[in-house]
């Protein structure tokens, strides 16, 4: 019997065990609360070059009302209807919006912004800038200059979602700005960077853009204008041929019926506008059968002196009044002056211009390893409840000694 209660004395009372860690579960409690401040104290004061984030900003198009400042403007390069040098009736375009040469919309101010950063030149110029890369690390220039290219080529710029197109169960009608870097303050300032110099650029080259299109257009309209002033001219030089081989003609016939003493017209019923064919090519200036002379000298050399008596020639020329109508028309078309008015009236003659919405400020972080910090509060928590165990075990078992110590 002895001995039975021998090997009973050496097992382990579980329940004992569980009595009590359940009466120092306060002490454990609060060894595990000390473990998760211990972890959460050293993320908070761990430098920021210790994590990796993932930062991300949206890229919106501007307001409507941003847009409205662009309105006028835009509505000064509408199509006109006039007549060309040829004197038929044409649509002309002094910005061909409809082909779209030339309009400034959201879309197109938002694409062009995206194109600049997407060149990725100033973004490689923002890097080395700032220094998000430390030069000092490489061996050689071309390494550093990889390894920006690399580090720029990681930044990715993502489309707009369509409404009828999800992703992950999210709809996105805006661009969006991807990387990844341990330092918050650089990123930001190569986000403000970024965002001024792209606007800079955006604004350039629409300006460039819109010079260009009105030196073309203004060259258009002064070859037009030449063009119509050659055809005045050749007209005018054609009537004055034909004026002087009128008169040739009609000196001569008058000669004719001199010498053969036709004062008048010795046929009245004849049809005088048939009695003769007259061209510029001189062919067949007369018809045969009923010879010019025929009208008496009296009629034609009233005829040649009344031509030579005019003051205003031009007034019998064919189609110079509609020529001269067009050039004049032309001339004092203001198109052009116009669009280029309203043109140094929009935002991008101003200090204040944006091609997009972009806030550096509201840039998301996000750590990239945010995962694993939540393993090391499992973790922390888990190694807490075992070391509060341990703990109150021994302080227990050191008490019981004490106590047998005292009892003997």
């Amino acid at each position: 019997m002895a001995n039975i209660f021998s090997s009973y004395d050496d097992e382990i009372d579980l329940l004992s065990l569980i009595q009590i860690i359940w009466n120092g579960k306060w002490k454990i409690a609060s060894i595990i609360a000390l473990s998760l401040i211990s972890v959460f104290s050293f993320n908070i004061v761990k430098p920021d070059t210790d994590r990796n984030f993932t930062a991300t900003t949206e890229i919106k198009p501007i307001t409507s009302s941003d847009l409205d400042k662009y309105s006028l403007f835009n509505s000064s390069l509408k199509k006109i209807v006039r007549k060309d040098i040829f004197n038929i009736e044409v649509r002309k375009d002094i910005f061909n919006i409809e082909d779209s040469i030339f309009e400034i919309t959201k879309e197109s101010l938002l694409n062009s912004y995206i194109e600049q950063i997407e060149k990725g030149t100033l973004l490689a110029t923002g890097v080395k800038k700032f220094n998000l890369i430390n030069k000092d690390t490489f061996k050689t220039e071309i390494d550093y200059r990889e390894a920006i290219e690399r580090f720029v080529s990681n930044i990715q710029i993502l489309k707009p979602i369509n409404k009828d197109r999800k992703t992950n169960g999210e709809t996105r009608l805006h661009y969006v700005l991807i990387g990844e870097y341990n330092d918050k303050d650089k990123w930001k300032q190569l986000l403000s960077f970024v965002k001024n110099e792209a606007n800079k650029s955006v604004k350039n080259t629409i300006i460039s853009r819109f010079e260009t299109i009105v030196s073309v257009q203004q060259q258009k309209k002064n070859f037009d204008f030449e063009d119509l002033e050659v055809k005045i001219d050749n007209i005018k030089e054609d009537y004055e041929r034909s004026i002087r081989n009128r008169i040739a003609f009609l000196t001569e016939q008058a000669a004719i019926a001199r010498k053969l003493k036709i004062e008048n017209n010795t046929n009245p019923s004849q049809n005088l506008a048939t009695q003769y064919t007259f061209n510029k090519n001189l062919k067949n200036i007369y018809m045969i059968d009923n010879p010019f002379y025929l009208r008496g000298y009296l009629a034609i050399e009233e005829e040649i002196k009344q031509i030579n008596a005019r003051k205003d020639k031009y007034a019998f020329i064919d189609d110079l009044y509609e020529l001269e109508k067009q050039k004049r028309k032309l001339k004092q078309d203001k198109t052009i002056q116009r669009a280029v008015k309203l043109f140094n009236e929009t935002p991008l003659n101003q200090t204040d211009f944006k091609a997009t919405i972009v806030k550096v400020a509201t840039t998301d972080f996000v750590e990239k390893n945010k995962k694993n910090l939540n393993l090391y509060y499992a973790l922390a928590m888990v190694f807490g409840g075992i070391i509060g165990v341990f703990y109150v075990l021994i302080a227990n078992a050191f008490e019981n000694r004490k106590i047998n110590k005292v009892s003997s």
